[in-house]
């Protein structure tokens, strides 16, 4: 996560807690700057607008949920367990990312997800950028993982992440 000074931590605290109670397309700048105690000019030295702010912080969650993994070579050398650890973070931090992707911006969840796995994976495999069949390959994988872990809820979530960590095999 890069570093915030205390006016973007009121933002992004202001942003938080109206985004529990209203879409995202009803959310002023000007609210913001009132629940947060800052001058509009203090927002817009940060963010375009507040579509801008929701961007960033989606694409920060996931950056700090892919630093909180641990061993992050596994995506390579074990990706079951890539998987399951990267999996068991998305439901930990799940009360953020619900906040975050509700309602119109839900179909941005699956992409974020996707461009921190690959942005991960090509640090270790930088030889497979601009390879079509890996790109599909982690394409299928990334999707299918977040799809099959988000409508089958009536499993057991544990067991549901582990054979999800099963299915994505290894890499070769």
């Amino acid at each position: 996560m890069k570093k915030q000074n205390k006016s973007q931590r009121h933002l992004i605290s202001a942003f938080m807690k109206v985004r529990k109670t209203k879409p995202l397309e009803k959310i002023t700048v000007v609210e913001l700057c009132k629940e947060a105690d800052v001058n509009k000019s203090t927002f817009y030295a940060y963010y375009h607008d507040v579509y801008d702010l929701s961007d960033q912080l989606q694409t920060e969650a996931f950056a700090q949920i892919m630093g909180s993994v641990g061993n992050l070579s596994t995506i390579v050398n074990d990706t079951p367990k890539f998987t399951q650890d990267l999996l068991h973070r998305i439901v930990e931090e799940s009360e953020t990312l619900n906040c975050l992707f509700q309602g119109a911006e839900a179909y941005k969840f699956p992409q974020k997800f996707y461009d921190a796995v690959m942005k991960v994976f090509y640090r270790y495999k930088p030889e497979h950028k601009g390879d079509m069949k890996h790109q599909i390959m982690m394409t299928f994988k990334v999707y299918g993982a977040y799809f099959a872990l988000m409508t089958n809820e009536e499993f057991d979530e544990e067991e549901r992440i582990q054979y999800i960590g099963e299915l994505t095999g290894m890499f070769k």
